[in-house]
């Protein structure tokens, strides 16, 4: 699977319209052939932050233009092009069974983290423990609903899905430990943003478990 990532930075005062706008073109996406996921929210730094996940890489590009045309209409709204992040997720684990239409109408929290670098030879290493010492570390935690890393081949890029905002503030201990362990794997610290979700879809059921078992 890969996971996309776009930070917008949107002119001041634009924020609601550029909401607007993505919430107008949300549902244009719901049946777009391989697209599992797509959400969009205001993060903790006032960018607009959109991120989905897709079956495939060949399944975004296919649909690259119908992309490309929702980020233009952007573009009385925006200071300038949007950063765009994707790669292939690697580890992770959905902590609670997410059925197709489950949730419909009901926000959640997220916690994304880019832009820090690996160490290449300790690449499998770092994988190893983020599968089997943080998303293990995590397991029983209340309101947390999944946790995934994707590699865009230079750089990790690292999402929780939470409940509420209390239920993400209250792992805020254990996660900066896990920040701290993170050092021995990565080249420098990762830019840490936060939002609550309104606007999302699911196109498919996310089952609890472990990513590696999902394919199976």
């Amino acid at each position: 699977m890969i996971f996309r990532l776009t930070l917008i930075d949107v002119q001041d005062g634009k924020t609601e319209e550029a909401m607007a706008y993505g919430e107008s073109k949300i549902e244009e996406f719901v049946g777009t052939p391989g697209l599992f996921q797509i959400a969009i929210c205001e993060n903790s730094v006032g960018q607009i932050m959109s991120w989905s996940i897709w079956a495939d890489e060949d399944a975004m590009n296919a649909a690259s233009e119908q992309i490309q045309q929702a980020l233009s209409g952007l573009k009385d709204f925006v200071t300038g092009p949007p950063t765009i992040k994707y790669g292939t997720m690697k580890v992770g684990q959905q902590y609670v069974n997410i059925m197709k239409g489950d949730r419909e109408g009901q926000s959640f929290v997220v916690r994304i983290s880019y832009g820090s670098e690996y160490i290449d030879e300790k690449y499998d290493e770092g994988m190893d423990w983020l599968q089997n010492t943080v998303y293990t570390g995590y397991e029983g935690t209340d309101g947390l609903l999944g946790a995934f890393a994707a590699d865009t081949g230079t750089e990790l890029i690292g999402l929780s899905n939470w409940d509420s905002q209390d239920a993400m503030d209250a792992s805020q201990e254990t996660y900066q430990e896990f920040m701290k362990d993170a050092e021995n794997y990565i080249k420098t610290p990762p830019t840490v943003v936060t939002g609550e979700c309104h606007l999302w879809r699911n196109m498919v059921s996310f089952p609890a478990g472990k990513l590696s078992e999902w394919s199976k």
